[in-house]
């Protein structure tokens, strides 16, 4: 008799929790297709800004906050398509970020010049 109790407490367990998850999973939607188009139009001007600063050559400061902003930009992009893209663009900007923190504004403007043309074949 405790067997059976057991195993009928355990099966309501389980339909419980099948039917917790199951009405939790429609609140867990999938980002738009016209969020992830505009996440990807923040990080090509966040980008540009960036290039321009770098260019200008004159604020580190300013430059490795831009390219923190680039990246919390980035990270709203979903979809599988862009996967291994994404990690080539996280690297490029942690690149431009290491070489602005040296001071090496040159080749931080490079390393987001080549961010800029992963991002455009987004």
């Amino acid at each position: 008799m405790k067997m059976i109790k057991n195993l009928l407490t355990a099966a309501m367990l389980a339909v419980s929790v099948g039917g917790i998850s199951g009405l939790s999973t429609p609140a867990m939607a999938a980002e738009s297709a016209a969020g992830v188009s505009k996440a990807i139009a923040d990080v090509k001007r966040a980008l540009a800004e960036a290039i321009q600063i770098a260019a200008a050559g004159t604020d580190k400061d300013a430059l490795i906050a831009k390219i923190a902003e680039t990246k919390q930009h980035y990270k709203e992009i979903t979809g599988d398509q862009y996967g291994a893209r994404l990690q080539h663009l996280s690297g490029a900007l942690s690149k431009a970020r290491g070489m602005a923190q040296r001071g090496d504004m040159v080749g931080a403007e490079e390393e987001l010049k080549k961010a800029l043309e992963i991002i455009n074949t987004f």
